[in-house]
């Protein structure tokens, strides 16, 4: 069930040179000593930071740093620092360990997060009480499953959260900017982690990782060979789990919603296609039990309207022209959703609103019935290009 819009295509070139563009260090040492970390740049060993494993306090590198007078107990390579983060007891420091290159966005190098690992700097740990020491050990529980968190990508070159569409909007001098400047704030999913490098200025460390989808295929259209790229963007704003968070909330954010980009690039020629999914926006609930097929429950709240109008009037700012397509059940609950939808639909104008039963027309694979739901869209999607 999701409400989605496109925006139009764009045909640009963003292009600018490597020494206006700004670059996060992309290979690290990370030395271990009995009283702080030490991560700096394997190409230039003068730049990095320590974090003490007393209390988590960060500080830029210093001469005893960059050549210290005590050998590390051990050192190793990372690939990224993702943030830090402070618990009951201590601070907790969460570095990139394997990574993997899977592509290029508009020319450079992506990379998937392969594996993680949180390094404690919780030394007054010793001095909590049994209370505080039951409650650090039920949050790093936690932490071992942000560990394992799928489907993060990150790039050392460009910010990889913004489509080509806002790109081709932005003022010179943009990608001089530190690359989480440059990023989207709603697709950064480890923006609350980043905030004490960010407060130290440690711009060459600070990586926005984005949760999602990537992919790249070389195709050919005729004889010109042409590069389709797929990306999917994961909204930081009202994130769950399927069943446990549904509708959107009064500031007009929908649940586990999901930008995705097609980017087809050929002969110096681009073109962006966005299109936006997420729960449908409006206040309503699903309790989990076990069911196959929870009941839902409409929420009757007189901030509805206003709801729906906040949640459009983002996306038409973001993205231009919007048209919602509703991919509902018509019969059941999900028919009672459908048409307290399309009934606060018709208060905006603005926005063309389009109802397909999926389930009904395309149920048993018969995908090809979605010729219907184009024939609906088709005139929109002239208009955007």
């Amino acid at each position: 069930m999701e409400a989605s819009s496109s925006s139009p295509s764009s045909s640009s070139s963003v292009t600018v040179a490597t020494g206006d563009r700004f670059r996060l260090h992309d290979r690290l040492e990370l030395l271990e000593f009995a009283d702080k970390y030490v991560v700096k740049s394997f190409e230039s060993p003068n730049r990095g930071f320590s974090i003490s494993r007393e209390d988590g306090d960060i500080q830029p590198l210093d001469g005893a740093d960059v050549d210290p007078p005590v050998r590390p107990y051990r050192t190793s390579t990372i690939y990224g620092v993702a943030g830090t983060i402070r618990l009951v007891a201590g601070t907790y420091i969460l570095v990139i360990t394997s990574q993997k290159e899977v592509g290029e966005f508009l020319g450079f190098p992506v990379f998937r997060v392969m594996s993680m690992q949180f390094l404690p700097c919780n030394e007054a740990l010793k001095f909590s009480t049994s209370e505080e020491k039951r409650d650090e050990a039920y949050f790093m529980n936690l932490l071992r499953i942000v560990e394992s968190t799928p489907g993060l990508y990150y790039s050392y070159d460009t910010d990889i959260t913004l489509n080509l569409q806002r790109r081709c909007k932005l003022t010179d001098g943009w990608m001089a900017k530190p690359i989480w400047k440059q990023a989207d704030p709603r697709f950064v999913w480890n923006r609350n982690l980043l905030e004490d490098l960010i407060e130290a200025k440690l711009d060459e460390f600070v990586i926005p990782l984005l949760q999602g989808s990537f992919g790249v295929a070389e195709l050919k259209l005729k004889d010109t060979p042409v590069t389709l790229t797929l990306i999917s963007r994961r909204c930081t704003r009202r994130l769950g789990t399927r069943m446990w968070r549904r509708g959107a909330n009064l500031q007009g954010d929908t649940a586990n919603s999901i930008e995705t980009e097609q980017l087809l690039e050929t002969e110096g020629f681009r073109s962006s296609f966005l299109q936006f999914r997420g729960s449908v926006p409006l206040l309503w609930e699903q309790i989990v039990d076990l069911s196959y097929k929870p009941r839902l429950r409409i929420i009757d709240n007189e901030q509805t309207p206003k709801v729906v109008e906040r949640h459009f009037l983002d996306l038409s700012q973001r993205y231009g022209d919007v048209v919602a397509v509703d991919l509902t059940d018509k019969h059941g609950d999900e028919g009672l959703l459908s048409a307290a939808y399309a009934n606060e639909m018709k208060t905006l104008p603005s926005v063309r609103y389009c109802s397909f039963d999926f389930h009904h027309f395309c149920s048993n694979s018969n995908f090809d019935k979605l010729q219907i739901l184009y024939d609906q869209v088709s005139e929109d999607f002239e208009k955007q290009g």
